[in-house]
């Protein structure tokens, strides 16, 4: 059994990686807010926006993060020399990212939302959205893979700091650019692209400030002594970040093609539809936290080649994940019309949004199932099962099965929600299995 003393630190490392994961989703979830204050229309074109901006993101976050699992077991071998190399060849490889998704935006953006068949309005809305935050791209990734590899070093209170910070920035100029002050016209639901483009270059200075002068980053003369790409370092990143990659990009960009589906049912249902996937992804930051507090702790100790250790690490993770979502799914069903009512002011509305996020509380039972055992694998770096088991539930199950339940069912627009139940359950089936084969333990 796991002793008192991991219970500590894995809580140590997983509660300041949850304030990190809640200020940098809250950012998603308050554009949404405010857009939806705004109008519906608003919420509708920030909804197109952020479902072709947000699998791009948290997909290429996906790449960054394999630095993490290089790190913990580099310290875990004490291994400190070659660390420097590997932070800034990871540099490299968020820069050369952030190159291709322009080049991408700029030729595939238009063709993309033409073919949606959106009103001119949600149009407009949504391509000036994006355009803002294409603004931002550089700094975001930047500050994504300086922040995992801080928290590789077990300094996870340092990037919740920096990064509440940027909530607090992100939150004023939301409040700002919406709706207008300080001799600044109300810009409606694109002044949030605009507010988080401008907080996240604030962001990426105080994490460069960090690596400058802060304890131990100074000691690797990250910005002193530059070196060119090295393709040996890049590659073992990426060996780690591409399954990673897919199976974050599979997840999240179902979300997004849902949400892109559901224009066809009207902007009601598309506005309603974002409003549960803003809510979806709040509560994802408890598992997701979790898997990345595993991954720390669990690479660590099969640097060190404790494999006990690591075993123990992989029961806390998951009672952890089981004793939480039991506690938002209580507060989600008790004050489920108050937390509809923050997305809009239409009654009509306001009843669609309250099932909708019905419907995202039963999926996040499944998410607290399975995406903590995906950092338990990362931890081992097992990631090739995940890519495998993301791809196909998410794209060969669940795509194809929303799509009939939509239009060959009575459920309608809800019929993408109960397939995507249905396939992240699978999901965790699958992956739970995998675990214990590999680890062969049980709670």
């Amino acid at each position: 059994m796991p002793t008192s003393k991991q219970i500590r630190h894995f809580l140590v490392l997983f509660f300041p990686l949850l304030l990190t994961q809640i200020a940098q989703i809250g950012t998603t979830v308050f554009s949404s807010i405010f857009s939806g204050q705004a109008s519906t229309v608003d919420l509708a074109g920030v909804a197109v926006g952020s479902n072709i901006w947000y699998p791009v993101f948290a997909g290429m976050c996906g790449i960054f993060f394999g630095i993490s699992p290089i790190i913990s077991q580099l310290r875990g071998a004490q291994k400190y020399d070659e660390i420097p190399s590997y932070i800034q060849q990871s540099l490299y490889v968020s820069i050369f990212t952030a190159l291709v998704m322009l080049a991408l935006g700029w030729l595939c953006l238009d063709p993309f939302l033409s073919i949606m068949g959106l009103e001119p309005q949600v149009y407009a809305i949504a391509k000036e959205y994006l355009f803002a935050m294409a603004l931002g791209i550089f700094p975001m990734f930047m500050q994504a893979t300086l922040r995992y590899v801080t928290d590789a070093h077990g300094l996870t209170h340092v990037s919740m700091a920096i990064l509440f910070v940027n909530l607090a920035i992100t939150v004023a100029l939301f409040r700002l650019f919406v709706f207008g002050g300080l001799g600044i016209a109300p810009m409606g639901g694109v002044g949030t692209g605009y507010a988080i483009t401008i907080a996240a270059w604030i962001t990426f200075f105080i994490f460069v400030l960090l690596y400058q002068f802060g304890k131990p980053f100074r000691a690797y003369h990250v910005w002193r002594t530059l070196r060119g790409p090295d393709w040996p370092f890049i590659y073992d990143q990426l060996r780690i970040g591409i399954p990673i990659f897919i199976a974050v990009f599979c997840e999240t960009s179902l979300f997004s093609i849902v949400g892109l589906l559901m224009a066809e049912f009207g902007t009601l249902y598309l506005a309603a539809n974002q409003a549960a996937i803003s809510y979806a992804t709040l509560v994802y930051v408890f598992p997701w936290s979790i898997s990345l507090a595993s991954t720390i702790v669990i690479g660590y100790e099969v640097g060190a080649k404790n494999g006990h250790a690591a075993r123990q690490y992989a029961v806390i993770t998951q009672a952890t994940a089981f004793i939480i979502v039991l506690f938002t799914a209580f507060i989600t069903y008790t004050f489920l019309t108050p937390i509809s009512g923050l997305f809009t002011k239409d009654p009509q509305a306001l009843e669609t949004i309250r099932y909708f996020i019905a419907l995202a509380l039963i999926f996040s039972f499944c998410d607290a199932a399975g995406t903590p055992v995906q950092g338990i694998l990362r931890g081992y770096k097992d990631v090739r099962v995940i890519t495998v088991v993301a791809f196909t539930t998410y794209w060969i199950i669940a795509v194809p099965m929303g799509y009939a339940a939509a239009h060959l069912t009575p459920y309608g627009p809800f019929g993408y929600w109960y397939a995507l139940i249905i396939a992240l359950g699978i999901n965790a089936v699958a992956l739970n299995t995998r675990l214990w084969k590999k680890t062969a333990w049980t709670l």
